[in-house]
Formats: structure tokens, sequence, C-alpha cells
């Protein structure tokens, strides 16, 4: 394609276009105006300013480009026109016509081996040498003189070639080099063959130095580096091609970038090639290099005897796992055979004493019929004594009760052994109640424990963290998705843990702390919040109703508008000021040991009927004497029936006969809670009392019989 540059087109003058009265209008058009912070560049821009300028005009085809069609624009492209304008504007010189400009300075040997300063004193040394003024001094011969001149105007362009690091890494990729690369080679001679093309390829390297290819004896760690330095190798080397342009020649800056860019293009096909030269020669070596295989062999070895090791463990882990089954069968058969050995030896056993305690338990009741059926000891204490003691027990007792005749000492021994047995419950009682409540003690100091060190971690948190906290509860209230993790990631400085401790132990006290500190009464009701009169009781509070309080607690708690209460409806006082409460009146006096207090204990009342209240002993206070004399004392019938064990007051006859029939004979400890109810008397007065009257309702229903 040929493109035909023509003159500017400018604008002709014709004064017949003048339309009648009208004026005339001269103008041209301008070219690309300059603007003030922008700098017109580009190809793009370039033919646009050359087809507005009118400097393009049109495509002249010629018969090798005739078949490019109608489609073809008749305006070039801007690379088009730069290349019709600058392609085959200078070639290079072709390599072999270049001298050889190492030896022109001096440096045939050494060639690309060479320094700067190498370079720079072979120069100054030539030049000396070889100067027009100094060489062509004593030449007469023009032709001569000539030849000094244009070689010593070779050995100036030599040195501006070589000193240029560009120019020099463009001249050494073209001078002789021995491109052959191996491909194969003996494991024995592979240092051989293969060493020295690394050697000579490394001169193109643009890192150095150059790691050494080594020997058999080189470390792994040095082989690996060597080969990764290779695998990513990267060459300087050039490869000109015949057709570039010769950028020296170029008239304009976007001209020299367009040669470069150009030259550029001819020169990529080349140094794609030599890469995968590159590339395929270093995967050859590593593939055949002995030291390579020799350790692809031992990591195969290494493998194949891990490999071993595994299944070799697999297969002893399978025998101990068959071996441990096996022992462990045969330790479960042996230990079922032996439980089942030592089940029936202690069945055996157990059959043995059950027998032996039939037999003494028979014995017992054979020996102790006699002061059963002569009601001295009852047959409720004898079953006890069968139940709860041991076989060793047993013995013991029937063997101390067949040695004696005496049905005294038996009575003793028997009643001596009843109490053992009901000490030895109470002492276990007592032990388990002491253990609950020593359980129930440390779960509390626990509990203290655990809230005091909840409340000094709460100590921790600063001004600042409960701020954040409170802001928190605010912004997500009560009803809020995961309303606790939320607030947490609120907080960010806090655990869950700690939030809620926070919310239920700090905040809480302190707002209702903050409460009791701003609560204020208004001043004119400041007069209603103090007491001024005394405190009344209980009974005076009822001012408008009279009560009479009746039973044996009534002298004691009977008061009204705060005077003494009234008498028992029950016992009306005598006209000589006396009481017909037969309680109230005064018991002889009778010797005897002071009443003895029965300890409160617990007890469990049975699940039907539960008894009536006990009621509770009449206190009457000390009266005064008629003539101001000293009080009398008082002596109600309660003191004279402690006084004196056998005697039984009919209240606590009453409670006796009472306690029996509401506890029955299958409720455990029946004694223990029957003298509970019965005021005053202890366990042994209420079974000796029960004998008594056991004794008397049978005599009386013989004698009737």
């Amino acid at each position: 394609m040929a493109v035909k540059v023509a003159e500017l087109k400018r604008i002709a003058y014709d004064a017949a276009l003048i339309p009648a009265g009208g004026s005339e209008i001269c103008a041209q058009l301008a070219a690309p105006a300059k603007h003030q912070n922008k700098d017109a560049a580009g190809h793009a821009f370039h033919a646009f300013a050359l087809r507005q300028a009118g400097h393009v005009d049109e495509v002249v085809e010629d018969e090798d480009s005739a078949e490019a069609g109608p489609d073809r624009p008749s305006t070039p492209s801007a690379d088009e026109f730069y290349s019709a304008r600058w392609q085959h504007k200078g070639k290079k010189k072709k390599q072999s016509d270049k001298e050889d400009l190492y030896a022109l300075i001096g440096l045939a040997n050494e060639r690309w081996t060479a320094n700067d300063n190498q370079i720079k004193l072979a120069y100054r040394k030539t030049a000396l040498e070889y100067h027009p003024d100094k060489a062509g001094a004593a030449v007469a011969d023009e032709g001569k003189k000539k030849e000094i001149e244009e070689h010593f105007k070779k050995i100036q362009d030599a040195y501006e070639t070589l000193s240029d690091p560009a120019k020099r890494r463009e001249y050494d990729s073209t001078d002789d080099f021995d491109d052959t690369l191996p491909s194969t080679a003996h494991p024995t001679e592979f240092f051989k063959v293969f060493g020295p093309a690394f050697k000579r390829n490394s001169r193109w390297s643009v890192t150095q130095p150059v790691p050494d290819v080594g020997d058999e004896e080189t470390a792994y760690a040095a082989v690996d580096k060597f080969y990764d330095f290779w695998f990513s190798f990267k060459s300087w080397r050039e490869f000109p091609h015949a057709d570039e342009e010769d950028v020296e020649q170029a008239e304009s800056r976007e001209e020299k970038r367009w040669i470069e860019r150009y030259n550029n293009k001819l020169r990529q096909p080349a140094k794609k090639e030599e890469a995968r030269r590159m590339k395929q020669f270093v995967n050859d070596a590593f593939a055949q290099d002995p030291r390579i295989l020799q350790r692809r062999a031992e990591d195969k070895a290494q493998r194949e005897k891990r490999k071993m090791d595994k299944a070799a463990a697999r297969n002893k882990k399978a025998e101990d796992e068959k071996r441990e089954k096996e022992e462990a069968a045969a330790a479960a058969t042996a230990a079922e055979a032996a439980a089942a050995e030592a089940a029936t030896k202690e069945r055996k056993a157990r059959q043995v004493e059950k027998k032996a305690m039939q037999k003494q338990r028979s014995r017992l009741r054979t020996l102790s019929s006699s002061l059963v059926s002569s009601k001295s000891f009852e047959d409720d204490d004898v079953e006890l004594i069968c139940t709860k003691s041991g076989l060793g027990s047993l013995q013991a007792l029937t063997e101390a009760l067949a040695a004696t005749d005496s049905s005294d000492q038996q009575q003793s021994l028997l009643q001596a052994s009843v109490e053992e047995l009901q000490g030895a419950e109470e002492t276990e009682r007592r032990a388990k109640e002491r253990a609950v409540k020593e359980a129930a003690a440390e779960a509390a100091a626990e509990k203290r424990k655990a809230t005091h060190a909840r409340v000094e971690r709460m100590k921790e948190w600063d001004e600042e963290e409960v701020r954040m906290l409170e802001k928190a509860l605010e912004k997500f209230p009560q009803g809020t998705a995961k309303r606790w993790e939320v607030v947490t990631a609120y907080v960010r400085t806090r655990t869950t843990e700690e939030v809620l401790d926070m919310v239920k132990l700090g905040l809480k006290s302190r707002q209702s702390k903050a409460k009791a500190d701003q609560f204020s009464i208004a001043k004119k009701r400041q007069a209603n919040t103090s007491i001024k009169s005394d405190p009344t009781g209980r009974m005076e509070s009822f001012s408008d109703v009279d009560i009479n309080i009746s039973g044996l607690s009534g002298p004691a708690h009977a008061v009204s508008n705060g005077k003494p209460a009234q008498e028992d409806i029950r016992h009306p006082p005598t006209s000589n000021g006396t009481t017909t409460d037969p309680s109230k009146q005064k018991a002889p006096k009778q010797p005897g040991p002071p009443p003895e207090e029965p300890k409160p204990q617990k007890q469990h009342q049975p699940t039907t009927n539960p008894p009536s209240p006990t009621p509770t002993p009449e206190v009457v206070p000390p009266q005064p004497h008629a003539n101001g004399g000293p009080p009398a004392a008082a002596a109600p019938a309660a003191d004279t029936a402690a006084a004196d064990p056998a005697v039984w007051t009919e209240e606590q006859q009453a409670c006796l006969v009472r306690a029996l029939k509401e506890i029955s004979k299958e409720v455990p400890d029946r004694w223990q809670r029957v003298s509970a109810l019965v005021p005053g008397k202890s366990r042994a007065q209420c079974q000796k009392r029960f004998r008594e009257l056991k004794n008397d309702f049978r005599a009386k229903k013989d004698a009737s019989s």
C-alpha cells in the first residue's frame, strides 16, 4: 500500500459566491489548538491531526494490493502511516559486516569476561598506539595515512559500543557462542557432559554469581538450590533480527519509540525459542542427574520402609487386639466362674447363717417365754431383739440367758440388750442428722465462697465498662434474641458469665442503694414518720372485743385492755376464793428425786390420724399473801407426778392411751414416739405402765370369766 501525501490545501476565494447585499467572510482551517494543561500525544491524535490538516489525501493502491477489496478504508491507520514513513528508512549493518571489537582494543582473549576498567585501559593503550598523529607521523603515503585514520575510527567506534552496556550486551549476544546443548548422558559421565553446558550458558544469567553444578558428593540442599536457580533462569541475551531498523537514525522521539517496538517485535520469537530450549535442557539434566536419581531411590526406599513398618504395626496391633480379646474372654470366663462359685458359697453361708439365726431366735423366744408369760417383759421387745441383733449378739445373749436361772437377771439382760439396740439406733439417727447438717453447712459455705469470688471479680470492673454495660442493657431490652450474647459483644471486654454476675449482683445492688440514697420525704409529711406512743401488745390491739382464752395456756397469755385475764369459765372460783380446778389445787408433797425433763427429739408422725397437740403444762404465777406476806408456793399435780415415776396422773394416762391407739406396732421407733407424746414420762416408764395396764385388763377379764 502506498500513501500519497498532497500539498497543504488552501481555501480559494471566489467573488461570485458573495450574495447580493451580503458581507465577505474569509476563513481557513485552523491547526490543532494547544490546551493549557494538556499535551497532544499519541498515534491516534497525530493521525487525526494529519487528516484534519489535509496532509493525508487518499490511498493509492498498487497491483500488489489490488485484491484488498472495496471495504478497505481510504484513510490508513497511524501505524500504517508511520510504517510507510519510517520503515526501511535505515537498516542496521549486518553482524558479519562488523569488525571484531574486542580485537580492535586488544581484548581478543578476554572478550565478554572483561570488565569496564579493563576495557577503558585497553582503549587508552590502543588509542595511544594507533593515533594518527603518532602512527602516521613517519608515513608519507597518503593511502596508508588514510588507512591509519580509518583504523583509529574503528577503535573509537569499538570503545563507544563496548562502553555502553546496552550496545555491548547486544554485541556480546551476536558473538561466537556454542549453542549446542546435550540431552542425554551416561550416569557416570553426567558431570562431564552437562557441566560445561551449564558453565557456558551461565554467562547469559541476569543474576550473578551462578551456582556451580557440583559433583557426586554435593549435599542435597545445594543441589536443590542449583536447580531452583536454573528453573527460574532469566537471560539477558539479545537476538538481533536482520530486518531491524537503526534507532540512531530516528528523527524524533516518537520515531525512536516506534523503532524500538518494531525491533522488539522481531526479536520476540527468538527469545521464546531460547527460553524453551533452556527449559528443556534443565529438565533433561534434572531427570538424569545421578544425585536426584539417588535421592528418589532413597525416598522410595524410605516410603517402602514406612509402608512396611505401618503394615507390620497394623499386623502387630491386630495380633495384640486378638490376644487381648482372647485373654479378656478367658479372664471374663474365669471371673464368671469365680463369681458363680463365690455366689454359691455366699448363698450357702447365708443359708447357714439364716438357719443359725432362726435357731437362736427360736431359742431366745423359748428362754424369754417365761418372762413374757409372767408379764415381766414385753413380747415386742423380744421381737425387737430378734430383728435388730446379729448372730453373734443373739448367740451371746442366749448363752447368758441359759446360764442363769434368775428371772430378774434374765430380765436385766434382755432390758440391757433392748437399751443397747435403742442406743445404737439413736446414735445412727444422730449421725445421719449430723451428716445432713454438715453437708448442708458445706454447701452453704461453698455457695458463700462462690458468691464472694463473684463479688471480688466484680470489683475489677472499671467505670467505662459499667457505663457500657448499662448502655447495652438499655439498648437491648428484655425479649431481644440472644440478649446476653449481644450485650457481651457490645461490652467486648467481659465474658457472658461476668456480665450476668455484674447484672445480678452488681448493678441491682447499686440501683437499690442509689434509690435508697435518693429517697426523701416531703417536709410537710415528716411529722407522720415518728412514733411517739408506747408499743402495744397483741392482745391490746383488740380493744373493741372481749377475748377469753381458755385452756392450759390461757392464764399465761390472756390479757384484755391491760388487765388480768378472766378466770377459766370451766372452773369458777368458790366463795372462799379458791378454785375448783384440780390442776391448781395443792397436792401433798411426796419425797423422791426431781423429775427428769425428757429431751426433745424429732419424731416422724404416722401417716394416718395424726395425734392432737400435746397440751402444755399450766403455769400459775405465785399469788401474794392476803396480809402482804411472801407469795405462797404452788404445787401442781404435774410436779407430784414428776417427783415419783410410779405416779401417773389422769392426763398422762390419757395421753398414753391416745398415743398407743394412734401409733401402731408396725411404726418403727414406736415407743420413742409414744414417750414423746406423754409429758413427763420416759420410754421405759411408758412401757412399764403399758404392761401394768395390760396385766390389769387380763386380770379383770379372767375374773369376769
